[in-house]
């Protein structure tokens, strides 16, 4: 081969593997809403998670014999009341 042709074969090469990196940059759309889901789901199971440990280590410490005060699920419901306004707040607050 000459070079000749094998700057040819190097260019057209180099063109499959740039317009192949073009098409994934497109559907990279996909993967933006793939990662936005992902952060949701994190920032919706974190707080709730730290709630129902919170609120477990105080029934087992601090339990209110008169009471029949559940501080795991109070915990629980106030982590998914700030998850929700996390959310809210990160991705649908426009200011």
């Amino acid at each position: 081969m000459d070079k000749n042709q094998e700057k040819k074969k190097f260019q057209k090469s180099i063109e499959k593997q740039v317009s192949w990196l073009e098409k994934w940059r497109k559907k990279s759309i996909l993967w933006d809403k793939v990662m936005t889901v992902g952060a949701m789901g994190w920032m919706v199971v974190l707080p709730m998670v730290i709630g129902g440990y919170l609120g477990n280590y105080l029934d087992k410490h601090y339990k209110i014999e008169t009471s029949n005060t559940s501080w795991t699920i109070t915990f629980i419901i106030l982590g998914l009341f700030i998850a929700i306004y996390s959310i809210w707040k990160v991705f649908f607050y426009k200011k």
